[in-house]
C-alpha cells in the first residue's frame, strides 16, 4: 500500500497535513521515553537533556542547594588542576616543562623523542 514516490504509505499521507508534520510524526514514533537520573550531588531526580551524560542537575534548573554544591565541586576541581600545574620532563638531560591539559594521566615526557631516549637509556643500563 505504498503509492507514494518516496515509499511512504498512503495512511501516513492521509494522517498528516504536510511533509513537516509527517517528519514530526515519524520522529515521535522513534523516540524512546528517557528515564529520570539521580543527581550525584543533591540526590534529586532530573531529566537528562541533550546527548551528554550529565550526572548532576542542569545548573539553571537546579535549586540553590544543588547550585552551591556544583560551585563547590567546580572550585575543588580547579584547585586540584592548579596543584598539578606543570610537570618537568623525565627524559635524561631534559628539563622541559610540560603543561597539563587537565584530563587523563599527566604526561611524563614532552615528546616521543624524549620517551624513546629514556627507554633506550634504561635498556643500556640493564
Amino acid at each position: 500500500m505504498t503509492d507514494a514516490k518516496d515509499g511512504r504509505s498512503l495512511r501516513d499521507q492521509r494522517r498528516t497535513c504536510s511533509a513537516r508534520c509527517r517528519t514530526a510524526l515519524s520522529r515521535s514514533r522513534r523516540e524512546k521515553p528517557r528515564p529520570l537520573v539521580t543527581c550525584k550531588l543533591c540526590g534529586q531526580p532530573f531529566l537528562q537533556r541533550g546527548r551528554g551524560r550529565r550526572t548532576v542537575c542542569p545548573y539553571e534548573d537546579a535549586d540553590s542547594f544543588c547550585q552551591e554544591l556544583q560551585d563547590e565541586a567546580e572550585d575543588a576541581e580547579s584547585i586540584r588542576l592548579s596543584e598539578l600545574g606543570e610537570v618537568v620532563c623525565q627524559g635524561p638531560g631534559c628539563e622541559e616543562p610540560i603543561p597539563y591539559a587537565g584530563r587523563g594521566r599527566p604526561p611524563k615526557y614532552h615528546s616521543a623523542a624524549c620517551r624513546t631516549r629514556s627507554y633506550r637509556s634504561t635498556q643500556k643500563g640493564a
